[in-house]
């Protein structure tokens, strides 16, 4: 019975060697390459999903289903003019003039094993979709 909680510290401990192995964080020269021209998939904390295309010259138009602010304006939409960018510490950056609120955030791309990729952290409620055109 004392072996229990042993084996169940190394199997802890394994799960998060496992866990913290199976992503990486992209670098800077790494998302330099990568992110011009992709379409960009990904829901807001507060539930809206938003898309874009990273253009060549860092700018953008983002689209989203307005979740927040949806039911307040009567719209169902919104469109706003934004802009991206790899900072010095490698982070990927956006900034979005919605007409309400600006959004502004930088983050680590983590990418995963199966080709899945998350911002600052590898679950559910950080997963950011990138596709070609």
């Amino acid at each position: 019975m004392r072996c229990l909680p042993l084996v169940l510290i190394a199997t802890l401990s394994i799960s998060a060697a496992w866990a913290e192995q199976a992503v990486t964080t992209m670098t800077r020269d790494e998302l330099l390459t990568f992110l011009p021209n992709k379409h960009v998939k990904h829901v807001h904390k507060n539930g809206s999903l938003r898309r874009w295309v990273n253009e060549p010259n860092g700018e953008f138009i983002a689209s989203s289903d307005n979740k927040q602010f949806g039911n307040v304006t009567g719209t169902r939409t919104g469109n706003a003019a934004g802009t991206w960018l790899v900072d010095n510490d490698g982070r990927y950056c956006v900034t979005i003039n919605w007409k309400r609120v600006d959004e502004k955030w930088c983050a680590s791309v983590l990418k995963g094993a199966d080709g899945s990729y998350y911002l600052n952290q590898a679950d559910d409620e950080h997963r950011i979709e990138f596709a070609n055109p």
